[in-house]
């Protein structure tokens, strides 16, 4: 039996693909989707609004409190559990692409008409086979 397909410009050995989930958050999951037969991975989304939210708390935390009460210190988040752009996300992209030789598909959620366009480009130029957009009102 051919099962074979096309899925954004992809041309798959079969339609059976790894949605984005947790097990894309770990190189060796990716390898075993792989191994498993997965003909291609989706990656988890990169929310604009998410790295826009991150920034604004990091700028509040670093440069508009300056010496909050010590009190007030467990309402701040730590900075090292903010985000610092879409650097972690590329970086992640970029080593799934090289630990397997399944099509990679990248996922955007975009808040903006700019951020559609910047994060399509860095996610296609950190290697992504393709991109799926994650639209939703």
């Amino acid at each position: 039996m051919n099962l074979d397909t096309t899925y954004l410009g992809l041309a798959l050995p079969h339609p059976f693909i790894c949605g984005a989930s947790p097990l894309v958050d770990d190189l060796d999951n990716v390898r075993r989707l792989e191994d498993a037969g997965a003909a291609a991975i989706v990656m988890n989304s990169l929310f604009e609004e998410q790295i826009t939210h991150d920034a604004m708390s990091a700028w509040f935390a670093d440069e508009l409190v300056d010496e909050p009460p010590p009190e007030a210190l467990a309402f701040f988040p730590e900075s090292s559990a903010l985000g610092r752009g879409p650097d972690a996300y590329l970086e992640h992209l970029r080593r799934v692409k090289r630990a397997v030789a399944v099509p990679i598909i990248g996922s955007l959620n975009g808040s903006t008409p700019g951020g559609w366009l910047e994060y399509a480009r860095l996610i296609q130029e950190a290697g992504a086979d393709a991109l799926e957009l994650n639209v939703y009102a």
